[in-house]
């Protein structure tokens, strides 16, 4: 009886740490209904002590980790996935109090291996320390560990896939290390195995979230796009309708008579009008009022404010062409490839000599095709088109990285890169 009542303490203390954890990292405050918190929480507790009593060994370990998944699901109200993964990273960061405290006992109290299995481990004293260090070390850790949610990993299946497999591994890895930790040969391949499978998935991690951050990015500049579009047609109305109102207003003035002087004061207002500059918006009429023809006069004017010199050459045909009607997918792709490759255009411009910068747009043999074209400094030609290869320095070409990933799973893009005399040139074709 007094090892039951141990064990659901303990396993109540092992609860409302699963519950404090999941609170710093998801940032949540205030819980409407505290009873049903208490409620649940014993509840759980319950049914830990029972996976304490009634099992062992990695299954005991994997049934644990099932109700800390749980756990984060019903008192947080997160989808599986996400509580999914919350639940990973709760139990890789719990590898880390649960060895201090093993270690801790077995080299600097020098407790035997056996009295602390037998006596110390599941037991309150224990518990309580192994949960102290675990919400310490996620307070320290609060803010990356919220950053790292935030990006919504958890809705990868890729991800979600390998968190499941790490999860199994280090429930088997960790019973075994835990069982026979000795210094030796055994507990470090133990250890290297259980660092392996959690270096991959953060790998994993940090991957989408490099790209997350370049996608977020070019999403944010196509919505900023497609409104600066709605403002230059609404200006385009305005001009046409103020242009009638003052040819009706001549007309009724010429019919009454009126001064010569007054019919050319408003002649000259409504050319003055019509004669507005849109020379530099005009390079590229010819593109589909879409949100592609205002993202171009962006990085145009963001190149020529660079003191590049921008040519522009679009086909009369690209107006009237499949690329207005792209569907969402197929356009957000092609909108980052582009921002990807102008961007790199205009850095590598920007440190050439000549400083030129080449847009051209084509309807050949029925396909669309988008040619960036920019004069550089230096280029590793050995080194094109390798992944994540860049001039731009360390922890840069992860652009070049999203484009590699949305070109291989992309039916409808395709991209070819050239090196002719003293311009690098990137080549896009996009299938009907």
């Amino acid at each position: 009886m007094l090892e039951i009542i141990n064990t659901f303490i303990s396993s109540i203390i092992l609860i409302v740490t699963v519950f404090i954890f999941g609170k710093i990292i998801i940032n949540k405050t205030k819980f409407n209904n505290k009873t049903r918190l208490i409620v649940y929480i014993l509840v759980v507790a319950i049914l830990n002590t029972l996976i304490y009593l009634y099992t062992t060994g990695s299954t005991k370990t994997i049934l644990t980790c099932i109700l800390y998944i749980l756990t984060f699901k019903e008192l947080f109200k997160l989808e599986l996935s996400k509580a999914i993964f919350i639940g990973i990273v709760y139990v890789i960061l719990l590898l880390i109090p649960d060895l201090l405290t093993l270690g801790g006992a077995l080299y600097i109290f020098n407790v035997s291996k056996e009295y602390y299995y037998t006596e110390m481990a599941g037991g309150i004293i224990c518990n309580i320390s192994v949960n102290t260090l675990m919400i310490i070390i996620t307070y320290i850790l609060r803010k990356p560990l919220r950053k790292l949610i935030n990006y919504k990993i958890s809705t990868n299946k890729k991800i979600i896939v390998i968190c499941v497999l790490t999860l199994i591994s280090l429930a088997i890895f960790f019973y075994n290390l835990i069982n026979t930790f000795e210094f030796n040969n055994n507990i470090i391949g133990y250890l290297i195995v259980i660092m392996t499978l959690i270096l991959i998935l953060f790998y994993l991690f940090k991957q989408k979230i490099d790209n997350d951050i370049v996608v977020k990015k070019y999403d944010e500049l196509l919505d900023i796009m497609k409104a600066y579009e709605n403002d230059i047609e609404e200006q385009r109305t305005l001009i046409h309708e103020t242009k009638n109102e003052l040819a009706t207003i001549k007309c009724k003035l010429n019919d009454k008579e009126e001064t010569e002087t007054i019919i050319k004061y408003i002649d000259s207002v409504i050319g003055d009008k019509v004669s507005t500059n849109m020379s530099k918006y005009s390079k590229f009429k010819n593109l589909p009022s879409n949100g592609i023809k205002g993202f171009f006069y962006y990085k145009f004017m963001k190149a020529e404010r660079e003191g590049i010199d921008v040519s522009v050459n679009i086909s009369k045909q690209i107006e009237e062409s499949y690329i207005k009607e792209l569907d969402t997918k197929t356009f957000k792709d092609l909108v980052r490839i582009i921002g990807v490759y102008l961007d790199n255009a205009i850095e590598a411009s920007i440190e050439s000599e000549e400083k030129k910068l080449g847009i051209e747009i084509y309807l050949i043999n029925k396909e669309v095709k988008i040619i960036i074209s920019n004069t550089y400094n230096r280029i590793d030609t050995e080194k094109v088109g390798k992944e994540r290869y860049t001039t731009k320095g360390k922890n840069r070409g992860h652009g070049l990285l999203l484009v590699k990933k949305i070109l291989h799973e992309s039916e409808r893009i395709e991209s070819e890169t050239e090196i002719k005399e003293e311009l690098f040139i990137q080549k896009l074709k996009i299938k009907k």
